[in-house]
């Protein structure tokens, strides 16, 4: 309709505007509409796991689960990150070799469980880098939820404004035991690490 027409204009001219003046306040959200997904040299938004394991007749193997299904948001005040809330649909991962997706599923319970999240606990100071587009290291402290448990955890992030775009970078190490998750076996594997990588890759806009 046309309200709602000039309703999205005014917003968008508004975040332009803020963008041209330095001024990142206010709530971004999850953009999964940037960029293409995949396996290894992603360029949309993500949120997965990397574990090594050992196969009969290949040898060390990484097996890498994703989901590019993701929501959530961040907001911030000034230069400080206040708030962030993210979700990822575990039921929609899928990992770079298809005969291990069903298992992967199962050992999450997806059917369950289908959801993990991370949500900010302490507050994150971007300083000078939240306007210049410089990207910076912080520590995101919240906590994280895979299989229906919740832990606390400092997730190592690196984060970049970049045009109207913030970019958010990570991972951070878990043992998959503390989520009470029963990696999954198959007469090829000979060994599976019990300890992985939490990665993620967002794109937030406003």
């Amino acid at each position: 309709s046309p309200a709602t027409t000039t309703a999205t204009t005014a917003t968008t001219a508004t975040a332009t505007a803020a963008a041209a003046t330095g001024d990142v306040s206010g709530t971004w959200t999850v953009d999964t509409s940037i960029g293409e997904f995949s396996y290894e040299e992603s360029t949309g938004t993500f949120v997965g796991f990397r574990v090594e394991e050992e196969l009969q007749g290949l040898g060390s193997v990484t097996a890498v689960g994703r989901t590019p299904t993701v929501s959530g948001t961040l907001a911030i005040d000034g230069t400080t990150v206040t708030a962030v809330s993210i979700e990822a649909d575990m039921s929609a991962v899928t990992t770079n070799d298809g005969r291990r997706d069903d298992k992967v599923l199962s050992a999450l319970e997806t059917d369950t469980f289908p959801t993990g999240t991370f949500v900010l606990t302490e507050p994150i100071e971007l300083g000078d880098a939240a306007t210049t587009g410089v990207a910076v290291s912080v520590d995101a402290v919240g906590e994280l939820t895979i299989h229906g448990v919740t832990l606390p955890v400092t997730f190592p992030l690196t984060a970049q404004l970049v045009s109207d775009t913030i970019v958010v970078v990570g991972q951070v190490d878990v043992v998959f035991a503390d989520y009470g998750v029963e990696l999954p076996t198959a007469p090829i594997v000979l060994s599976l690490d019990d300890n992985g990588i939490i990665e993620l890759q967002l794109f937030f806009t406003r």
